[in-house]
């Protein structure tokens, strides 16, 4: 397909009509759910649970605009466009000779079935001083991990997770940090992270690879959340399948990009035992998704070498009891956020063909039925051949409130 064409994946009818009388039915629903004003996209929002409406699997290493479209490590929703915003992680040559992007979609669906995926759109971010992000080796490498719209001004605030690779050669020691675009890639600002988050060649700071993963605008668009992968090398070890570990969870403010509170994120163990059973695992959040002032919609994404797909879980944490952690020197102590598992989506492995990397997560439009939409994505690694642990997975949900 030309690359000035839309892609598009299974073209389907748009989303049906509702009859007058379920259109009635669903204002009045929303309405009498003094708890979930549907209406007001900054009123506090519950979730006691979900339901499946459909997947879609993107072809692997699928072409658009000239780009590998992979990666996809976070997603958002603009009701003004009724389109979605996603980031790829792209950082090696080996991945694509594409630099770090976003894409922009449409996903077709109402609350029975998920159609369709088309992109409609992919935009290059920019570094500071205009020119684009560079490859693995470079100094200057993006990790990007989590994209969200500001609530505001209608910018996008990006993550990156930096790197710490000691054993390559030159070594790669690079900072975190978190970014304001606009939506055509340009640099806006940059948020003002704490002395913590500095990455370093001692046994101090960030973690390769364990660092900011999910990112979140509260409900009354103050504030910006962002929380960590894996604990920080003071913080202690890493979880094993034998034993959890924390992370942290940061508080900015949204105008002055300035962190304000830090809570303690209790990460489970890791889920599964690897094969053999020395080999590498990981758990840790990679998303995170405001509910209201003190409640969040987290995932928690667990792999393990040798086994196949990946063991996620979705929970919902509220900060509200926890203790302020931002100006201590040690976790000790601290009372962490409180947890509610929603989701085992272990429970869906053998419906969805397997589970993905799942890395991404938004609210999508209101469904016919008054409900709200719920949307997961995957980041697929950039592999050559299709798998039920790397794909390019996405899922949509309906929200029961």
């Amino acid at each position: 397909m030309s690359p000035s064409q839309t892609s598009s994946i299974r073209r389907f009818p748009a989303r049906h009509r509702m009859a007058p009388a379920l259109i009635a039915v669903a204002a009045l629903v929303a309405c009498n759910n003094d708890d979930d004003d549907n209406s007001d996209p900054r009123a506090d929002v519950t979730v006691s649970s979900l339901r499946l409406i459909g997947q879609q699997v993107l072809p692997r290493r699928m072409d658009y605009a000239g780009t590998v479209v992979g990666g996809l490590s976070g997603i958002d929703y603009d009701a003004r466009s009724d389109s979605y915003v996603l980031i790829s992680d792209d950082r090696t040559t080996t991945d694509s000779a594409g630099a770090p992007r976003l894409y922009t979609a449409r996903l077709s669906f109402d609350a029975s079935t998920f159609s369709a995926v088309t992109f409609t759109g992919v935009v290059t971010m920019k570094q500071p001083d205009g020119s684009v992000y560079p490859k693995v080796p470079d100094p200057k490498v993006a990790d990007p991990e989590s994209i969200r719209i500001d609530p505001v001004n209608g910018n996008y605030v990006w993550l990156s997770e930096g790197d710490r690779t000691l054993t390559s050669t030159p070594a790669r020691v690079i900072n975190p940090f978190i970014r304001e675009i606009t939506p055509q890639g340009n640099h806006v600002r940059e948020y003002t992270l704490p002395a913590m988050f500095q990455m370093s060649a001692q046994n101090t700071g960030p973690r390769g690879n364990l660092v900011f993963e999910g990112l979140s605008f509260s409900r009354d668009a103050q504030s910006a959340w962002v929380i960590m992968e894996g604990p920080l090398l003071q913080d202690g070890a890493a979880p094993t399948v034998a034993a959890g570990s924390a992370s942290r969870l940061t508080r900015f403010d949204r105008a002055s990009g300035v962190a304000s509170a830090q809570y303690l994120y209790p990460i489970e163990k890791v889920q599964a035992t690897p094969v053999p059973a020395d080999q590498f695992t990981v758990n840790g959040p990679t998303e995170i998704l405001a509910l209201s002032a003190t409640r969040f919609l987290v995932l928690e994404r667990s792999f393990s070498v040798g086994v196949t797909g990946n063991q996620v879980r979705l929970y919902e944490i509220d900060t509200a009891n926890a203790t302020n952690v931002l100006t201590a020197t040690s976790l000790t102590g601290a009372t962490p956020v409180t947890k509610r598992l929603v989701l085992d989506f272990e429970t869906l492995k053998a419906q969805l063909g397997g589970i993905a990397n799942l890395e991404g997560l938004t609210f999508g439009p209101m469904l016919p039925n008054g409900k709200r939409s719920l949307v997961v994505i995957a980041d697929d690694n950039f592999p050559t051949a299709d798998s039920q642990t790397d794909r390019n997975q996405m899922l949509v949900f309906e929200v029961q409130p």
